[in-house]
């Protein structure tokens, strides 16, 4: 009997009009709930809190709007537009019972309890725009002028980022007036070195490693450079870069937003360290990952080859070490693997060192993978570490971890290697330095069809009059995420979770060292968390 209620309860569940609706728990025996949807909330509660994302006619006079090129095509369905509700859900893994409110307790007809509930609105449902062109936009295409800026370290795709949003621009809303800002912010001030870009000259960039508009750090000077976008007629900006590029972009956009201009600025985040928070992943990561495994893989080769053989490879990330922990899994050979997020200790019980003896006893040989940033600290409390000093975005420049941690390890294992050793073998230590090998190499298919994405999203994002906001996957979903929510923030490797670190932790062997506790923690699909 009550198994057949239970499927009435949820046959009526998908039979009930796409309208606001909560849920009730009804408690058909002790421990077991059944979902039935009710529809007594008023449609005026909010479900979702849809982060917003300005739009220029907030602060513009007379603002017009015109169809979109793309609606004037044949054959072109209605349902490739974006509409005004369309969002995308931060979490996925939700707690249900963090969204809900008791607002009633009933029995029903057989004596068996249950508890009426309503959703509370916008409590642990975030959400963020879905990315994607709209039926209007803001802009007319035929008058309307682009400018592309590439600014801090390279990364493999932003090549192709100028590339498809000079295709999109041209290909998808006939905008022909498009320039490339060279040399990253400062170029703002030299209109005359300007590039003009159409899709001739942007054809084969994506085989192409670097930026062909060149790269800069430092050099922002916001009010000059709204200056110069107002004095060449740009209503339409589009920026690829780091933490520091995209305040920069959000201090032009609210100066944009001060002056009431009718400019949209739309940035493309760019870090291969996959620092971006909030975002699944950023362009240019899987391609850092496919070459830091290659990196490694010749570390293993090397280690295989020598009695007792050590292979260490140094692979970046300076705060978060999402390219180790991707490489040591995605390699399969890694026996230790160092990230900033967590701290480690060379001596004693739980130590690298024992560690790293032991498996090379076992195996006659160890892999090694450590992220630029990992170590700093034991650096410092050993001694080792310099004057700090920054570069011109303000980074601090970190002290190299893999000269020192090979030292270290070498000191450390030869003796007790030649002990166990009927050969008297040390450790024969090779190490891989492939930095900047990684970051400088074209973009593999993956990500250039993820860069291909989010260009396109920016564009129409930016033609639809928004502003001041990044594009990015959010659940495996394009959207635009407001620049606030990500400025002076950073998505670090989550270790308190089940994640990608656990599965590291087991498939090297190695100590599982201290891990954060961030229980209200957001994760992201590459294993991240935001700090």
């Amino acid at each position: 009997m009550a198994k057949n209620r239970l499927f009435l309860q949820l046959l009526s569940l998908s039979l009930l009009p796409t309208a606001v609706y909560s849920w009730a728990f009804t408690s058909l025996h002790p421990r077991r709930t059944s979902l039935i949807a009710l529809s007594s909330v008023s449609k005026s509660s909010e479900l979702w809190n849809v982060e917003k994302v300005d739009h220029i006619s907030e602060w513009t006079t007379n603002h017009e709007s015109y169809p979109n090129p793309l609606s004037l095509k044949d054959k072109i369905p209605s349902s490739w537009f974006v509409g005004v509700d369309d969002a995308v859900a931060m979490n996925v893994k939700i707690d249900a019972h963090e969204t809900i409110d008791v607002s009633d307790d009933d029995t029903d007809e057989d004596g068996d309890e249950h508890t009426t509930v309503g959703h509370r609105g916008g409590i642990n449902a975030e959400a963020f725009i879905l990315a994607g062109p709209r039926a209007e936009i803001s802009f007319d295409p035929s008058t309307s002028k682009a400018a592309i800026v590439t600014c801090g370290g390279l990364c493999p795709g932003l090549n192709s980022v100028v590339r498809e949003v000079v295709m999109c621009l041209s290909r998808q809303y006939g905008v022909k007036d498009i320039v490339g800002i060279p040399k990253g912010y400062r170029g703002f001030l030299y209109p005359e070195e300007w590039k003009s870009l159409d899709e001739g000259g942007v054809q084969n960039l994506h085989n192409q490693g670097g930026s062909m508009l060149g790269s800069s750090r430092g050099g922002h000077d916001t009010g000059a450079i709204v200056d110069s976008l107002v004095n060449e007629g740009i209503n339409l900006l589009f920026v690829s870069g780091g933490d520091g590029t995209v305040r920069g972009a959000s201090k032009i956009a609210e100066e944009v937003k001060r002056r009431g201009l009718a400019i949209s600025v739309a940035c493309i985040p760019k870090t291969i360290d996959n620092d971006i928070p909030l975002i699944d992943r950023t362009f240019g990561f899987e391609t850092a990952c496919e070459a830091a495994c290659e990196a490694i893989k010749v570390a293993n080769t090397e280690a295989a080859g020598f009695p007792f053989g050590l292979g260490v490879v140094k692979v970046m990330g300076r705060n978060s070490g999402f390219i180790a922990m991707h490489s040591s899994l995605g390699s399969c050979v890694a026996d230790l693997c160092l990230v900033p997020e967590v701290d480690f200790y060379l001596d004693g019980k739980g130590g690298i060192v024992d560690h790293l003896y032991e498996r090379l006893l076992v195996n006659d040989k160890a892999v090694v993978v450590v992220a630029e940033g990992a170590g700093q600290k034991l650096m410092a409390e050993l001694g080792a570490a310099g004057e700090e000093v920054k570069d011109a975005s303000g980074n601090v420049l970190l002290d190299d971890v893999g000269p020192w941690l090979c030292k270290q390890l070498k000191q450390r294992l030869d003796e007790r290697l030649e002990e166990a050793s009927i050969h008297g073998d040390k450790l024969t230590l090779k190490y891989v330095d492939p930095s900047y090998m990684v970051r400088g190499v074209p973009p593999n298919t993956a990500d250039n069809l993820y860069c291909l994405q989010l260009a396109h999203n920016a564009v129409h994002g930016a033609m639809a009059g928004l502003s001041n906001f990044i594009v990015g996957s959010v659940n495996t979903k394009e959207c635009y995420v407001p620049i606030s929510m990500v400025a002076n923030k950073r998505s670090v490797i989550d270790t308190s979770h089940q994640s990608l670190w656990e599965m590291v932790v087991f498939s090297t062997g190695q100590p599982s060292f201290q891990t954060n506790d961030d229980k209200d923690a957001i994760t992201t699909a590459s294993g991240g968390t935001t700090i």
